[in-house]
């Protein structure tokens, strides 16, 4: 399962250009247009980046970097990662880990493409939909992956729903038959996710691995589509959540910002719009009781690090990942 570290809070500052706000108040960030680095969303909400952009300073390549504001005065900071982890013939790859072929660096290439071809700085489509509604459409092409799978991953944003964007996975024609293409949010312990929000009960990590202590990652725990939270609409939509009063109060790791969360409680989120889903969909997790590459346990107990959905694979299937700071029962969790 991938992994991830964190690092001080060196940010990689955005060069942003002023622009005036969209007609229906969304202020799009566009490669070329707003901005000199691969970063994409809506200032105010949910902003994504590839390598080299980021929201600290040693990020791991491979991985889809999703900020938030979440800092004092509406700043961005990281809160976590997006990996892809397509499974040929039982064997799942790791975009983060595995070694690209390019440099023999860990991390595949992941890099935006336009009809010109690939390139950091693509600014994506953006396209006025019904009602009025704003669409930021970017295709990501992802390095082929030592399973023989090739993956494409076209992202998508609206303006109606600043806090989420919907991921739509496609094979590539030289790729391997997949079983799988899962996308995981790869780092939980960074914001300490220790409650798991199905559909009529709250999953305590500190319940689900009470009496692991090693340095490793937890097993896998799965729930069901029966299992899961059903929307007034008809989709599905699952959350996780800090369970402290104040996490930005804690430091794991004395005299130092490494590890260290330092934003407002956010529910982080995957969803399946209506009709979008299949019957085997279910939501998987692991947890770690140490930091990554370390021996430090982290505050509080084991929490919950990977987190995603898994479906059987078919071309062009979509997952919606978002971070918001609304709490789960104003999603309609909980209840």
């Amino acid at each position: 399962m991938s992994a991830s570290c964190s690092r001080p809070n060196r940010p990689l500052f955005l060069i942003l250009a002023t622009a005036a706000l969209a007609a229906h108040g969304a202020d799009w960030v566009q490669p070329g247009l707003t901005t000199n680095q691969p970063v994409w969303g809506i200032r105010g909400g949910l902003l994504w980046a590839v390598p080299p952009a980021g929201f600290r300073g040693g990020e791991p390549r491979g991985l889809i970097r999703v900020g938030y504001p979440v800092l004092p005065g509406k700043r961005y900071d990281l809160v976590n990662f997006i990996a892809v982890e397509p499974v040929v013939k039982g064997r799942r790859g790791f975009s983060e880990l595995e070694h690209s072929r390019l440099d023999n660096v860990a991390g595949k290439r992941i890099r935006a493409a336009s009809k010109e071809g690939s390139t950091n700085l693509v600014a994506g489509t953006l396209t006025r939909q019904s009602g009025g509604r704003e669409e930021l459409e970017v295709t990501l092409k992802v390095e082929r992956f030592d399973n023989g799978a090739h993956v494409r991953v076209v992202v998508r944003q609206r303006s109606d729903r600043p806090d989420e964007i919907e991921l739509a996975v496609f094979r590539e024609e030289d790729s391997a038959p997949l079983e799988y293409c899962i996308l995981s949010a790869t780092m939980g312990n960074l914001a300490r996710t220790r409650q798991l929000w199905l559909k009529d009960r709250v999953v305590s990590s500190l319940e689900v691995y009470s009496n692991y202590t090693d340095a490793g990652f937890a097993p896998h725990r799965t729930y069901s589509l029966t299992e899961l939270h059903r929307t007034p609409e008809g989709g599905v939509l699952v959350a996780v959540t800090n369970d402290e009063e104040h996490p930005a109060s804690v430091f794991p790791f004395p005299n130092s910002r490494l590890w260290h969360y330092g934003g407002i409680k956010v529910t982080q989120y995957w969803a399946k719009a209506p009709g979008a889903y299949r019957e085997d969909l279910q939501v998987a997790v692991n947890g770690r009781y140490t930091y990554w590459l370390s021996k430090r346990p982290i505050p509080g107990g084991v929490a919950f690090e990977n987190f995603e959905l898994r479906e059987r694979f078919y071309d062009g299937q979509t997952f919606v990942f978002g971070v918001t700071g609304r709490t789960p029962g104003e999603l309609g969790l909980g209840r």
